[in-house]
């Protein structure tokens, strides 16, 4: 490390290293500085001076009340910090001469823990901004970010701030305050970065300058390249607002004022053509325009301070002109024409004034449409069930339209014929109008819907033959004149009065039917009779399952049985196999398939009868092959 300092500052310097090692015990490597100033000089391009420091932390340089600063005021004058994967503000406390006043750190606020080192240096340029006091390998400040003059708004010092690897900090950065020689010293000033061959867009937000003492400008947040950089105001340029207070008319001849405030000098355009404007003043005359809606545009010219201004507003030309039109209404309706109700069809013409204060002839052709017409036709009463086919007559110039109320807001159907449902027996009234441009009166039809409904009862409905069974018939509507019984499922009529019986002597389920007619409708019901006789069982005592078809299957016999469980066990109480079915039997095999031998095996048997008789029997039986 190349470093060269005045003598009593390297006296300062030396002591407070000693009592940077004897008394710093967190940091071992600190460089703490207590009023000395430390200078570094006659680094260069090839051969840069670094002064480092060896600490990752933060606190690898402590400044104590004593103050002090670093003097690099050259571009290759370099304090390098091996900062490691440490993250946090690493505060260079920069500074210019033997001034302790003159103190301008610069904090590099490491936010991502990527291994890197930082090297970091600081010099002033004179009020042409050209990098001094030695050559460096940045342009002078030639080219900025809205403005070809970077003399009056670049200041007076640059930074270079290296990385050796990718990472991600906050800037922030010191001046003194003569240093900021910009035309507006106290607006906001940004930072700019130099990407190796012209300077990129400021960054902000920036604060606001000083030309006295020291001035802070950051954080600059979020910075993943670092080369060098400059602070910088932006240049006060001319504006302008223009405006139209209102639009006009085509068949205005007085001249319209543009509402204009700010920087004069500039030249007024209008797009598309067709707007008489005047390019110095921006005054428009609407009677030489063509009708439209144009932007106009006032346009000052740029100059090596400021980039070209534009500023735009939009002014309409309306039309004065005559509108056809054609409209029509229904036969006794009225409409507002040439200054009266109309309820003719003709040609009328009205002058008005529009929106925008224009004159308008409107010419109306109007047209009296006929009403339309429709007529429900009568329906006979229906027995409930029968098909509902409602028809209409009606004018044909619309859709015809069935509703279930006479305000019709509840449409049901269109067309004619029309089948409605119905939930059941009564007197229902259905409603109908043609829909079109003159829809007509509503109409309505009453539809009688008649008819009964069957009600059967029997007992009891289940039992063992002979069974004998109560039936009783009746109908829900008064008025029954006929009862029809088929107690068998027969097909044969057996018995014609409302209540009846009959005697069930045949094993079956059988289906009872009940017609029932008021004369005119008529309802059918069913009814299901279950008969059965007494159940009874029979277990063998023998089976010989050798594959002859002759006794192979040991099995519950009997009759009328509803459900049969059986369990097979060898003389040691081993459950060999089950079944579940009344149609189940022991085959002389173990659940898993394999033969058993001849011999004594023992069984329970558990089975309900169709009459509910419950049996459980145990005992054994002899297989023999």
């Amino acid at each position: 490390m190349k470093i060269h300092k005045h003598k009593y500052w390297t006296r300062v310097f030396l002591f407070l290293l000693f009592v940077s090692c004897c008394a710093i015990t967190r940091a071992q490597n600190t460089l703490v500085l207590n009023g000395a100033i430390t200078v570094l000089n006659a680094g260069t391009a090839g051969s840069p001076v670094y002064l480092v420091v060896n600490e990752t932390n933060t606190l690898g340089i402590a400044r104590l009340a004593g103050g002090g600063h670093i003097h690099s005021e050259n571009q290759y004058n370099f304090v390098r910090w091996v900062s490691g994967t440490g993250t946090g503000s690493y505060v260079i406390p920069f500074g210019v001469g033997g001034n302790p006043a003159d103190y301008i750190p610069f904090t590099f606020n490491k936010t991502t823990a990527g291994n890197s080192d930082l090297d970091m240096s600081t010099w002033a340029t004179n009020v042409q901004n050209i990098p001094h006091a030695a050559t460096t390998n940045v342009g002078p400040v030639t080219s900025m970010t809205g403005t070809a003059d970077s003399v009056l708004y670049a200041l007076d010092r640059f930074w270079d701030i290296q990385t050796s690897g990718a990472t991600t900090a906050d800037l922030t950065f010191s001046y003194l305050g003569v240093e900021n020689t910009t035309s507006n010293p106290t607006d906001t000033v940004k930072a700019q970065h130099w990407n190796g061959a012209a300077w990129d867009p400021q960054v902000g937000p920036g604060n606001l300058g000083v030309v006295a003492g020291v001035g802070t400008v950051g954080p600059f947040v979020g910075q993943t390249t670092f080369s060098p950089w400059i602070l910088s105001t932006i240049p006060v340029c001319p504006t302008a607002t223009i405006s139209f207070p209102t639009n006009y008319c085509d068949n205005d001849t007085t001249p319209v004022l543009i509402t204009f405030s700010g920087g004069l000098g500039g030249l007024y355009t209008a797009s598309p053509v067709g707007l008489a404007i005047d390019s110095l003043t921006g005054t428009v005359i609407p009677a030489n325009s063509t009708p439209g809606t144009y932007t106009v545009t006032y346009t000052i010219d740029s100059t090596a301070v400021c980039a070209i201004f534009t500023t735009v507003t939009n002014i309409t030309i309306n039309a004065t002109s005559t509108s056809p039109q054609a409209t029509s209404i229904c036969q006794g309706d009225s409409i507002l024409l040439g200054g009266i109700f109309q309820t003719t069809a003709g040609i009328y013409t009205d002058t008005l004034v529009n929106a925008n204060g224009c004159d308008s002839m409107i010419v109306t052709t109007l047209t009296v449409d006929p009403l339309n017409s429709i007529t429900a036709n009568p329906n006979p009463p229906i027995c409930f069930g029968d098909p509902i086919v409602l028809t209409a007559a009606s004018s044909g110039n619309g859709v015809i339209t069935w509703y279930s109320d006479p305000n019709g807001t509840t449409v049901i159907g269109t067309g004619s014929p029309f089948s409605p449902t119905v939930p059941g027996i009564g007197t229902y009234v259905f409603y109908v109008n043609e829909v079109g441009a003159c829809p007509s009166a509503m109409d309505s039809v009453v539809l009688i819907v008649g008819g009964v409904q069957a009600i059967i009862t029997a007992n009891p409905i289940t039992g063992t033959i002979p069974l004998t069974v109560t039936f009783n018939g009746a109908g829900s509507v008064g008025g029954i004149t006929g009862y029809s019984w088929d107690f068998d499922g027969d097909g044969n009529i057996d018995d014609t009065l409302s209540n009846g019986s009959f005697v069930y002597t045949t094993i079956g389920t059988y289906t009872a039917m009940l017609i029932v007619t008021d004369g005119t409708c008529s309802d059918t019901v069913y009814i299901t009779i279950d008969a059965f006789g007494e159940s009874a069982i029979l277990i063998p005592n023998v089976f010989t399952p050798n594959g002859d078809g002759q006794n192979d299957l040991f099995t519950v016999d009997g009759v009328n049985l509803k459900t049969v469980e059986g369990v097979i066990f060898n003389r040691w109480g081993q459950k060999l196999f089950d079944w579940n079915g009344v149609k189940g039997g022991w085959d002389g095999r173990t659940t898993a398939g394999s033969e058993v031998p001849d011999g004594t095996y023992f069984y329970i048997i558990n089975a309900v009868g169709e009459d509910d008789t419950e049996y459980f029997k145990k005992g054994g039986v002899s297989l023999i092959r």
